[in-house]
């Protein structure tokens, strides 16, 4: 694999390039599937099990997609309800027809309404409890809620959104966080792509080949990660430029981290969804191709309160039966109790931006899921549309400070 990822990067011919994806492809078949979703079909969590592990103030809400109707399963400490929805073909039109106009940086508040309609105004509890809980279903995997509109509101703008996997996802990561012991090492950060550059148009997070020459410098990426450093306790690691490899991180990743924080190019092929990576620094002579792929990240051995996904389109990835496949789901699997993803492309200085002001917020020992709406809603209130602030969520376990 490592010898035709990097054949793939480093040719730009049509011809050789399909040749190689090819090769590629039926080495993949060769690896196996992702086993995420296995473990909720084999040993599902109880349901009394799950209200126990929710406060208060959580409602989990899990959807099932379906023709003619589909439904909305709403889950509280005390209470359980089932609510029938709009059919499946109704709602994912709706939501790929609004993701579509978030990625294209308009605001569109009837079609948001109109979803805030549909998925969550059936549910009752909703009023009520300010910690969403979101189990997605098809094409809702790629929705971010708290961009849906209510009278004239966004979700965001009263709830925290967290996303999980599944339900017994959510509950087998919330007792992993709490048997877990305190980290030897308070935060791993890498940026590799931190070259200066005279471009002045918005850079993104994100490459489409992968092909050498789209990896551009992302000048905001090292400032990022070395902020987040000044916030959060020390001792700490940081892997700039040409020491930011693949390798490197592979040997850090088997150390305990309370945070690990990847400022990266992102490639999402939801074709081939274990093909989906993380872009780390070339190294001509080591033993690994700079592609950190989801199949890789699976076999890892995370000990991390969070991993953040600095990059773009971490969260994308095919949709099947039980889940989607995708970078994020690898990192929860390799042992991570949450990570913090994107849905699209990212812009290299809004994502500074927000991601400091999430860590800042962290520092001061805010929850997770708590931290990350204070910096969106910062940028919310700066007048932005939900492309720069909506695209960031966190899947697995919300709660947990620093």
């Amino acid at each position: 694999m490592t010898r035709l990822n990097i054949a793939l990067i480093n040719t730009e011919d049509p011809k050789q390039r399909d040749t190689l994806t090819s090769e590629i492809y039926q080495t993949e078949i060769n690896l196996g599937p992702s086993r995420l979703a296995a473990a909720s079909v084999v040993h599902p969590v109880a349901l009394s099990e799950l209200q126990s592990m929710l406060t208060p103030d959580q409602l989990l809400i899990e959807y099932v997609l379906a023709n003619p109707a589909s439904y909305a399963l709403a889950i509280t400490d005390r209470s359980v309800h089932a609510y029938p929805l709009p059919a499946r073909v109704l709602v994912e039109d709706n939501a790929m027809k609004y993701r579509g106009e978030i990625h294209a940086k308009l605001k569109d508040p009837t079609l948001a309404q109109t979803l805030f309609n549909e998925l969550l105004a059936p549910i009752e509890d909703y009023r009520d409890k300010k910690d969403l809980v979101i189990v997605p279903d098809g094409q809702l995997h790629l929705l971010p809620f708290s961009a849906l509109v209510d009278s004239g509101e966004y979700v965001l703008s009263s709830h925290t959104v967290d996303v999980a996997p599944s339900s017994t996802a959510f509950a087998l990561l919330k007792r992993q966080t709490e048997e877990r012991e305190k980290a030897e090492m308070p935060y791993i950060g890498v940026a590799a792509w931190t070259e200066k550059t005279e471009n002045r148009n918005p850079i993104l997070r994100a490459i489409s080949g992968p092909e050498r020459s789209e990896f551009v410098p992302l000048p905001f990426s090292e400032a990022e990660v070395e902020t987040i450093a000044n916030d959060l306790p020390r001792p700490n690691t940081i892997l700039l430029g040409a020491n930011a490899t693949e390798t490197r991180f592979k040997q850090l990743s088997t150390e305990s981290a309370e945070v690990i924080h990847l400022a990266l190019h992102g490639y999402a092929d939801v074709d081939y969804p274990d093909r989906s990576a993380l872009i780390f620094a070339p190294e001509p002579n080591g033993p690994d191709d700079g592609l950190l792929q989801a199949r890789e990240i699976r076999e890892l051995h995370i000990r991390a309160r969070l991993v953040t996904l600095s990059a773009c389109d971490t969260g994308v990835g095919p949709v099947g039966e039980a889940d989607v496949a995708n970078v994020v789901n690898a990192f929860i699997e390799a042992g991570a109790d949450s990570v913090v993803s994107t849905l699209w492309d990212l812009e290299d200085e809004s994502t500074e931006h927000l991601m400091t002001m999430f860590y800042s917020k962290l520092a001061v020992h805010e929850r997770k899921v708590d931290a990350l709406r204070s910096a969106q809603l910062n940028l919310l209130n700066q007048g932005l549309p939900p492309y720069f602030w909506a695209g960031v969520q966190i899947v697995g376990d919300p709660s947990g400070t620093f």
